[in-house]
């Protein structure tokens, strides 16, 4: 299972990615760093799990996603 940071532009969406994600069994969350993402607040959830299938979940509830990143 893989890595990915999910690029987000506000705490608000961010954290209501996390929860989301959570309860759809995705192991998630949520942390600053603006040297990861350089968008609005620099909040990023962190999931493991597939791309696609955690994208779907987020853009269903309307989570905007400025860009995703798989970890090194």
């Amino acid at each position: 299972m893989k890595e990915y940071f999910f690029l987000l532009s506000s705490i608000t969406s961010a954290m209501k990615g996390e929860d989301l994600l959570r309860k759809n069994g995705f192991r998630a969350s949520v942390f600053r760093d603006t040297s990861i993402n350089p968008y609005g607040c620099g909040y990023v959830i962190k999931v493991f799990g597939e791309r696609e299938a955690v994208s779907q979940v987020l853009k269903k509830a309307g989570i905007r996603v400025n860009e995703i990143r798989e970890s090194r």
